[in-house]
């Protein structure tokens, strides 16, 4: 499975029969709770889980007896700062607020890299269409 093959980008420019690609996604994400996850965030919430077990289960009990009390203290608020890191990181909308208060809502359109060379170019967005 090759998952950096796939481009995420929605700037495909349009083919010669006009169809748009199919990986492309027909609608853009609010934050990192819309669906479909990213391969990436299953990776990191896999990695999370991985690493608080090895931690608080192999790592901490192997210190010497006086410092296990301080190996979960630290471990655990380490983990729990990451954690809220992570939430709030993940809940965020990175979108401009022009682009969210726009009312036009549906599939986010295909960027023809033959009329402009980059989808933002003097602070306009031309996939939306709106000033950012």
């Amino acid at each position: 499975m090759d998952v950096c093959s796939r481009n995420p980008n929605r700037t495909a420019p349009v083919s010669e029969s006009g169809a748009c690609r199919a990986d492309v996604p027909l609608l853009s994400r609010t934050n990192g709770w819309s669906w479909p996850p990213h391969p990436f965030q299953l990776l990191a919430w896999l990695l999370y889980v991985y690493f608080a077990i090895t931690s608080f289960g192999v790592f901490v009990p192997l210190l010497p007896t006086y410092w296990i009390p301080a190996g979960y203290i630290c471990m655990g608020i380490m983990f729990v700062f990451h954690l809220c890191v992570h939430v709030m990181a993940v809940s965020v909308d990175p979108a401009d607020y022009s682009v969210r208060t726009k009312t036009t809502k549906g599939p986010v359109p295909v960027f023809d890299r033959s009329k402009h060379a980059h989808v933002i170019e003097n602070r306009h967005c031309y996939l939306c269409q709106v000033d950012v």
